[in-house]
């Protein structure tokens, strides 16, 4: 299942601390930009009768880095913007890349207003 990077924040941990730590983990990539994305992915998990609410942030990264994957996954892309929409198993990835593409990648005046240090 292709997907954007994910994870979890542990107890008493910031989202935005939680998303930097777990885009170092899973890509062994370092972020020379990190942007919070207007939107917020919600998602229901039958099994405890939960719904989730999940932030978006942006990573810009140096193209001649290495990626190293952690263990939980067995392949990467780099992908054009429609590739990567097709890849997406989760509608609100996709909707949330279309965002980063459309605000951070296209330059506009959010792209300024939504940076964070990294």
């Amino acid at each position: 299942m292709w997907q954007l990077v994910t994870g979890s924040m542990h107890e008493g941990e910031h989202a935005v601390k939680a998303a930097q730590r777990e885009f170092q983990e899973e890509t062994g990539l370092t972020a020379l930009r990190f942007w919070v994305v207007p939107f917020v992915n919600s998602f229901y998990v039958a099994s405890n009768d939960t719904v989730h609410m999940s932030p978006l942030f942006a990573v810009e990264v140096d193209p001649q880095d290495q990626l190293r994957l952690s263990h939980e996954h067995q392949d990467y892309a780099w992908c054009a913007l429609e590739d990567a929409g097709k890849k997406l198993v989760w509608p609100g990835q996709r909707q949330g890349l279309q965002i980063v593409h459309d605000y951070i990648v296209g330059g506009q005046e959010a792209s300024r207003l939504l940076s964070l240090s990294v």
